[in-house]
């Protein structure tokens, strides 16, 4: 953690909450450079600490924080920077955090039947088609030799995994199937994104479970070649979602709802930046400014950026499905109710505000 985190400010009274609600709907009617007049001194911002993983799917964020829609919204945003999602779960519980991100794991389901008073509330990428952010690395002499030419000639071989049981293996049980094989066929290897760069050059493994940007990376170095990414096998397979902790959870909060009408404009931005409807240096001037990794303007050109719902909603299936893989693994005993562990009443707020792009989704 880089960001010392000091003590949640308690919640406001019911009256505040109702003025709040009506200051908002009022704004929202309000064009943005009036809206901006809400941060001025005699108007406080609102702190909003948030969980971030320095990892691309950080950028709708980022690019709403550099476009000030934050502070449209009267929001005081605050970047926390986790090297996982497991270390945000206490700071979330306390509400020294209020945002944070995670994948759909096997704990995030055992905290939802736990009752944890945590939320996935939108989208924070997805291996849509073209945007194959996770990918499985071989080892570059491997290929060049012909010894690896599909997912199917890794049999037999050690495969790095970041941590055993992830929505990687997953995603990876998927892919090995698709050429009838399963886990039991390859030889798993837990290690850090960081160590496996180093297990490929000295051929301690001979494939990975990588993500951006060090998949492009190690194709720099001439370590590794992407066999495939898993937007090829699983398709729209939410990488990881937005979880709102109890500090917005547990109140009808005003703050929750006018964060995420300012995420959801960063997403728009984020994706009309990589379909040419926008300067691409949004993005990459978003990243590069607030994650050291992404200093190098070159290596953002390269790689591979993951993809994301227009309208901020998740893949519901594929969390159902991640859900049914670990329960048939014996892990997950009862899977949760989706309504256990989605809440979309942000996103519903957010898009009634701003427009849909698509049609309304609802959790069953």
């Amino acid at each position: 953690m880089k960001t010392r985190r000091p003590p949640a400010s308690p919640a406001p009274s019911s009256t505040r909450r109702r003025f709040a609600a009506l200051t908002c709907l009022a704004a929202a009617a309000l064009p943005p450079w009036t809206r901006l007049l809400a941060a001025q001194p005699g108007n406080p911002l609102q702190k909003v600490r948030v969980g971030m993983l320095d990892s691309l799917s950080e950028a709708p964020a980022l690019i709403a924080y550099e476009q000030g829609y934050f502070k449209e919204e009267g929001l005081d945003v605050e970047f926390v920077s986790f090297s996982n999602t497991a270390d945000m779960v206490a700071p979330l519980s306390a509400r020294q955090l209020d945002v944070a991100s995670g994948a759909p794991t096997l704990a995030l389901f055992n905290g939802a039947l736990r009752g944890l008073p945590f939320k996935l509330v939108a989208d924070k990428g997805r291996n849509s088609p073209g945007h194959g952010f996770n990918a499985l690395v071989v080892r570059k002499d491997l290929v060049d030799s012909g010894r690896v030419k599909g997912i199917g000639d890794i049999k037999g071989m050690k495969v790095a995994t970041p941590s055993r049981h992830s929505p990687m293996e997953l995603q990876l049980d998927v892919a090995l199937r698709t050429a009838g094989l399963g886990l039991n066929d390859v030889g798993l290897e837990q290690l850090a994104f960081p160590s496996m760069i180093a297990a490929l050059t000295n051929k301690a493994v001979d494939a990975a479970l990588m993500i951006e940007p060090l998949v492009t990376v190690i194709a720099q170095r001439q370590i590794g070649t992407r066999l495939l990414g898993f937007d090829q096998t699983s398709p729209e397979f939410q990488i990881a979602g937005i979880i709102y902790g109890p500090s917005l959870t547990q109140a009808d909060s005003d703050v929750g709802r006018k964060w995420m009408a300012a995420y959801v404009r960063g997403i728009r931005d984020y994706l009309d930046s990589l379909e040419g409807k926008g300067s691409r240096d949004v993005t990459e001037r978003a990243l590069s400014r607030h994650i050291a990794a992404f200093k190098n303007p070159e290596l953002l050109k390269k790689v591979v950026y993951p993809g994301f719902d227009p309208d901020g909603y998740l893949n519901l299936q594929t969390i159902k499905d991640s859900m049914a893989w670990y329960a048939g693994l014996g892990l997950l005993k009862t899977q949760p109710r989706l309504t256990d562990l989605v809440d979309y009443r942000y996103l519903d707020y957010a898009l009634d505000r701003l427009g849909r792009k698509g049609a309304r989704q609802g959790v069953n």
